[in-house]
């Protein structure tokens, strides 16, 4: 397996999932865009890729600002020349019941996850087209799949991640392939913020199968919606 002279744009990619996708497409030769609104987060990664000799750029953006989103499409064609892969993973979420979720945390969860989706996808498609190995990779969640208790809103933003995956991978059938993952507890800063046990789920073990799903020889049909569980205890 391959990306030498891809590029691919993670967003979300300074900590986490996002990181761990980082590192695992460099390893492979990918020039690695990241996008994240922590700039010393994303420090931390770039100085990781160095480490490996990555070619790769940093870009402070919000998914949720059209205008960020546009420059970001913008500056990674204009210092790469192209963008073959997306992967869309910035994410956030609340734990509450739905009666005690203000306005507030529910524009900022569909936003980040669905609007954040939409926007990027939206104004990467142009750029991504032209690639021979154009990959949308869509980082959704096991709570787009089925209803989570004092998850309400998170899990309607990622019902819609789903959905919008299905749905342009029909539109964009025989020029680009596009995927979803979703997770099943990851230990992560965000997860262990919300929970006090630490899953055995890594995010190496999502980063995996976005490589994958990357790879220009993967045979896996557009338009799938990947669960990814924690791998089984071995019997003794």
């Amino acid at each position: 397996m391959s990306l030498a002279g891809q590029t691919a744009l993670v967003t979300g990619g300074s900590k986490g999932i996002g990181r761990a996708i980082c590192l695992a497409l460099a390893k492979e030769g990918a020039n690695i865009i990241i996008a994240s609104r922590n700039e010393s987060e994303i420090k931390e990664t770039m100085d990781k890729l160095k480490e490996m000799g990555s070619k790769s750029l940093a870009i402070q953006a919000d998914v949720r600002s059209e205008e960020d989103v546009r420059r970001l499409i913008s500056m990674t064609i204009d210092k790469c020349g192209k963008l073959d892969i997306l992967i869309n993973n910035a994410g956030v979420a609340y734990k509450r019941r739905l009666e005690e979720t203000t306005l507030e945390e529910y524009e900022k969860i569909i936003d980040t996850n669905l609007k954040g989706v939409f926007l990027c996808t939206k104004y990467a498609i142009p750029y991504i087209r032209e690639s021979k190995n154009g990959k949308i990779i869509n980082i959704s969640s096991v709570g787009g799949l089925h209803g989570l208790p004092e998850f309400s809103v998170y899990c309607a933003s990622k019902f819609g991640v789903n959905g919008i995956t299905e749905s342009i991978a029909s539109e964009l059938e025989g020029e680009i392939k596009v995927y979803a993952v979703c997770p099943g507890a990851v230990d992560t800063d965000m997860y262990r913020s919300l929970f006090s046990n630490r899953p055995s789920l890594k995010p190496e073990h999502i980063a995996e199968k976005v490589l994958e799903l990357a790879s220009p020889d993967s045979k896996v049909t557009s338009g799938k919606i990947i669960e990814i569980q924690a791998p089984p205890v071995p019997q003794l």
